[in-house]
């Protein structure tokens, strides 16, 4: 049974990336986009005064 990655639409063929949903090179590709948004958010002491 296949089924397809939520990110490229690509076919998943491994119980792993079925049940993960995605792919493991779209996964390593969205875990990077992930922690680059969260690098861009400003905290209170990155605001200057």
């Amino acid at each position: 049974m296949a089924e397809n990655c939520r990110r490229c639409h690509g076919w998943l063929l491994s119980p792993r990336s079925i049940a993960e949903g995605i792919g493991p090179t779209c996964a390593v590709r969205e875990r990077a986009e992930q922690r680059a948004a969260a690098a861009d958010k400003l905290t209170l002491f990155d605001i200057a005064a």
